[in-house]
């Protein structure tokens, strides 16, 4: 029997014992208990019903709700995919401040808190097993911070159902250019090509589905799957469950891998920061076979297919007819060309992160980052700072730090207690009517103690007193210019007119 006993059967084992005077061992095989459970409840001498566990208070969490608070209210601007698990708290806090408690006690005080903050939890992902050398790929949408600005990336996923091997390529869109390079340089990483592999029915590879269920592919992804030797396999419509690993894979990534938001320079420091992140991955057990993963990859890398030794070039090319003024329409947008004239054609050649501009000759003419290479998103500093007003201690551990101009951060951390809470409010305030570029400005210019001041300044910088020029007066005779006359004269007769 496990677990514990009914109260009835707890009573009897009593009687028997202090009534009929029964051994332990007589008590235990009568009833088919353990001779453990049956001196339990016979030699019981308090019945007292046990208190349970306290879940409300967690001591040993003091010294770091304010961080723990900070990361969860930051979630709730977060998109959902990306926000901080319970385990990642607690790898988080054990990494960053040596936290010494248990993984349980961050699970009860984040479920506490989660449950207060009305913070949705994730949904489950659903596992699939594929035999060695096989994959899956997929897209995923993340947020991460750029050179100090907030943008919105794609990551197409390469995952190995076998091993749980991943391999990851980030890209600013989800287009054939985008796709088909993504997965030659996730096949490089690989360092092979998957026999088959599973996608979703994106519009970079399938044209139509039929009734019948039948695809009509795009040229392009057709001449590359030639030329890599892979099997393309498609989803069911709706059916993404039938590619539920790297389904998984886009979640844990997202969760482990851009919890807290990543920050990089430009877009290929992200890409090694990915990298890594897939790489240090393999050094954990599978969830499953209780083998390291980077064991099962070795295993699993010798069923690739080779690499071609011509890597596929990923572009499309378009010709297109310059305007009357040389401009020609590049990613919907019109761009001056030089060297071209009027009503002449050129050919376009869209790579995934660039432009070429190529005459009759194929000569390149010009070359342009795409048009969504530096595309950002907005950030609504008044939603990211309001919950720190009312936590200002929590700004010494926020992500909005990251978005703040250096004026303005050490205007906000340079006071504590009551001070900062100010100074919050007020940034809070001004950024209804002003930008955060004028607040900086602001604060560079004039003395920061005083916020009535910064009001009025930042008022006058952005309605600047307008003091006319002297007026140039070439009629006046010089003589003039310059006079003033005597006005005592005046002064004696209006004192005559009032003696009269």
């Amino acid at each position: 029997m496990k677990g514990m006993l009914a109260m009835a059967q707890q009573h009897y084992i009593k009687y028997l014992r202090d009534v009929k005077d029964q051994s332990i061992s007589q008590i235990a095989e009568q009833l088919g208990v353990s001779w453990r459970t049956a001196k339990k409840y016979a030699d019981c001498s308090d019945w007292n019903k046990a208190e349970p566990p306290l879940r409300g208070k967690f001591p040993i969490m003091e010294a770091y709700r304010v961080q723990v608070d900070t990361w969860l209210m930051e979630d709730q601007a977060r998109p959902k995919k990306q926000r901080h698990t319970a385990k990642r708290i607690y790898d988080r806090l054990v990494t960053e401040f040596g936290f010494a408690g248990s993984d349980r006690t961050v699970r009860y005080y984040v479920a506490k808190r989660k449950s207060e903050l009305q913070i949705e939890k994730s949904e489950p992902y659903i596992r699939l097993e594929h035999p060695g050398g096989e994959a899956q790929a997929d897209f995923g949408t993340f947020q991460a911070i750029i050179g100090g600005q907030l943008v919105e990336r794609k990551m197409l996923i390469l995952s190995y159902p076998y091993s749980n091997a991943a391999f990851v390529f980030v890209t600013p869109k989800e287009n054939t250019e985008c796709f088909l390079e993504g997965l030659r340089q996730l096949f490089e990483m690989s360092g092979g090509v998957p026999n088959r592999i599973w996608f979703d029915n994106l519009s970079a590879a399938v044209v139509s589905v039929g009734t019948d269920g039948n695809r009509k592919l795009t040229d392009e992804f057709q001449r590359f799957a030639l030329h890599y030797r892979f099997q393309p396999v498609f989803c069911n419509p709706a059916q993404g469950n039938e590619k539920g690993h790297v389904e998984n894979k886009v979640g844990y990534a997202r969760r482990n891998w851009c919890v807290p938001l990543p920050v990089a320079n430009d877009l290929e420091q992200l890409q090694k920061i990915m990298n890594q992140q897939a790489l240090e991955d393999l050094r954990r057990p599978h969830y499953a076979k209780e083998v390291l993963q980077q064991d099962l990859w070795e295993q699993e890398k010798i069923k690739l297919l080779e690499l071609p030794i011509i890597p596929y070039e990923a572009f499309r090319l378009e010709s297109v007819k310059a305007n009357g003024y040389g401009e020609v329409l590049i990613d919907q947008k019109t761009v001056k060309i030089p060297s071209i004239r009027s009503h002449e054609r050129v050919w376009v050649k869209y790579w995934w992160d660039k432009v070429d501009v190529l005459n009759d000759s194929y000569e390149v003419l010009i070359t342009l980052p795409r048009g969504y290479m530096d595309e950002s998103v907005p950030v609504d500093l008044q939603t990211l700072l309001q919950p720190l007003y009312s936590k200002p201690k929590a700004l010494d551990y926020s992500s909005v730090l990251a978005f703040l101009p250096s004026q303005t951060k050490g205007f906000l951390q340079s006071v504590e207690g009551k001070s900062r809470k100010t100074r919050i409010g007020w940034i809070i305030r001004m950024l209804k009517t002003y930008q955060i570029e004028e607040i900086e400005r602001c604060l560079t210019q004039e003395d920061q103690d005083d916020v009535s001041r910064l009001e009025h300044v930042l008022y006058r910088l952005r309605h600047p007193e307008i003091i006319p020029a002297p007026m140039k007066d070439s009629r006046t005779p010089s003589v003039f210019v310059g006079y003033q006359p005597d006005l005592t004269r005046y002064d004696q007769l209006q004192r005559t007119e009032v003696r009269k």
